[in-house]
């Protein structure tokens, strides 16, 4: 291996520092889903831990492989051709972290599907596999311990193969989960519904690109520039990227939430239980339908509610809060009447003519009798 100090110690250091900058977005991440989601699902702490966990052993052993060669092999340009054992953990690691985060979007993909397998089993299992691909790739790289036995084409091809397998597998996820999204959005109506799948759209889109455009940059330097490390630097970021893409998966739930309807929130509480994991099932809901000869069929449509409709066109629902307007509604009306000198010439002819027929009213009224002057006529009768 040459001793190109700018693509062997360079490409170690600012990969290094790449992935321990986003190491540290990950760790403000968690606390943020631990102060937004306080009743979550013990199952999915688990695994955000265990990720959490994996990401600083992850950066614990990058920082022990800079130490190993700026420090330990200070001065000596031959020992950049040697593999540490920390750099052979770093591979198993981020494929230990590729695993989880490829089977939590395989089972969003499980549920927006109507749990199919035969749709979620081969991207479970392509997952698995990259995983035993770097296993024994990490077994390789602490038994030959140089990067020249280790680019040979054997056991070099097993590298490839998982590079190639967690590419392939991004690409797979991310088009199963856009079709489902897209099939749901032309099912509706609802323009804040088809706003929120836009925005859902996006970002599963986002999560996939970048870190499918990540691993085949390592794969695409691994293969034609094997004489260096500049594969290794993007592999750094490789599993920083997709835990980071699992936590924003799971922290933009609440933003997304709010904007969907549920019956049994409490005002001014949020949600009344933990947050679910979004998929193309989260907004839309089963109902059962009753036709007139008595005859009951389910339809599933997700969600986790249902509901007993009488026709099918009664069944929609929507699926977001719909803010209605105030039963008792206020209108303030203003009058404004601009008149001309000629106009008030006649309001004053007016009201003057008005005084002037009530002054002669009151002169003219007749003057009640005194009770002495008045005659009964009945009175005067025998």
């Amino acid at each position: 291996m040459p001793s190109d100090i700018a693509l062997t110690y360079g490409a170690l250091l600012v990969g290094g520092s790449i992935a321990l900058f986003l190491s540290g977005i990950l760790s403000v991440q968690c606390i943020i889903y631990f102060r937004l989601y306080p009743g979550e699902d013990w199952r999915r702490n688990a695994i955000l831990i265990l990720v959490w966990i994996l990401d600083l052993l992850h950066s614990a052993f990058i920082v022990t492989s800079l130490y190993i060669y700026f420090i330990q092999y200070f001065g000596d340009k031959e020992k950049i051709a040697t593999i540490s054992w920390s750099i052979a953990l770093t591979v198993v690691v981020t494929a230990i972290q590729t695993l989880i985060v490829h089977w939590y979007f395989a089972h969003k993909i499980y549920q927006s599907s109507g749990k199919n397998w035969w749709i979620t089993a081969p991207v479970g299992l392509l997952a698995f596999l990259r995983l035993s691909a770097a296993a024994f790739s990490t077994t390789e790289m602490i038994l030959v311990k140089r990067f020249s036995v280790f680019t040979r084409h054997y056991p070099g091809w097993v590298f490839t193969t998982g590079l190639t397998l967690s590419a392939a597998v991004d690409i797979i996820i991310t088009v199963w989960l856009c079709y489902f999204l897209q099939k749901m959005r032309r099912r509706t109506a609802s323009t804040i519904m088809a706003h929120v799948v836009n925005l859902l759209t996006l970002y599963t889109l986002e999560n996939g690109f970048i870190t499918c455009v990540t691993t085949t940059a390592s794969l695409i330097c691994w293969l034609t520039m094997p004489t260096n490390l500049v594969f290794l630097g993007l592999h750094f970021v490789i599993g920083k990227l997709y835990a980071n893409s699992l936590l924003i998966s799971l922290n933009t739930r609440k933003e997304l939430r709010e904007m969907r309807w549920n019956g049994s929130a409490k005002a001014g509480h949020g949600w009344p239980g933990p947050e679910p994991v979004l998929t193309s099932a989260d907004f839309t809901i089963p109902y059962t339908y009753t036709s007139t000869n008595m005859t009951t069929r389910t339809y599933e449509y997700g969600g986790n509610t249902s509901l007993t409709m009488t026709s099918p066109t009664s069944a929609y629902r929507p699926a977001f809060k719909v803010h209605r307007l105030p039963t008792t509604l206020e209108v303030s009306v203003e009058r404004r009447v601009e008149r001309t000198s000629d106009d008030l010439s006649d309001i004053i002819r007016n009201e003057y003519s008005a005084r002037l027929n009530a002054q002669q009213y009151q002169y003219h009224r007749p003057r009640p009798r005194s009770p002495r002057h008045t005659v009964d006529p009945w009175r005067s009768l025998p």
